[in-house]
């Protein structure tokens, strides 16, 4: 158990890199590699994939939002004001919420604190390395991505544990 979730965190940090650094298309084979790691090794249940797209959808639908309300520019956007890097970074991010984020599940007011601290972090951290600015002023744009994170990351993890409860439910 413990060898899958530090599998499940060293893919998603490693991918984290290679989609930050090295663009749409070392992101989508980088993430395609990951997928099947997932389903070949850490999978626990073939309803994750459910869970999965769910977080993903949601998780662009917000990027979106705020590429649209110019909090975030990407230069090379693709889909929605969205680099397709990122939709590979949000394919990563929701392969961890049954496995190296569990812990959260029943931590939710502290999944807020660290997503309020960790989510706008996340982003200015990428901006760094990359072509992505945050929009000014920037106090504000950081402060509306960390709410909501502060929002987006509990509410998934809350789902995570849902399904997890489900999912043992229809096992019994």
């Amino acid at each position: 158990m413990l060898k899958k979730i530090l599998l499940n965190l060293v893919i998603f940090q490693i991918g984290w890199l290679v989609a930050v650094l090295g663009g749409d298309q070392y992101a989508v084979l980088y993430t395609l590699l990951a997928l099947a790691i997932h389903q070949w090794l850490i999978l626990d249940h073939v309803s994750e994939w459910k869970l999965i797209g769910i977080i993903v959808v949601v998780g662009c639908a917000w990027d979106i939002a705020m590429a649209q309300g110019q909090l975030l520019i990407f230069p090379e956007a693709i889909i929605f004001g969205i680099p397709l890097w990122l939709i590979c970074l949000w394919v990563l991010f929701a392969t961890t919420f049954q496995h190296c984020l569990r812990w959260m599940h029943t931590r939710l007011y502290l999944a807020a604190l660290f997503a309020a601290i960790f989510g706008p972090l996340s982003y200015w951290s990428g901006t760094q390395i990359s072509n992505v600015k945050i929009g000014e002023p920037m106090w504000l744009s950081i402060l509306i991505i960390g709410v909501g994170w502060m929002v987006l990351f509990p509410g998934g993890l809350h789902l995570a544990q849902k399904w997890q409860a489900e999912r043992r439910a229809d096992s019994i």
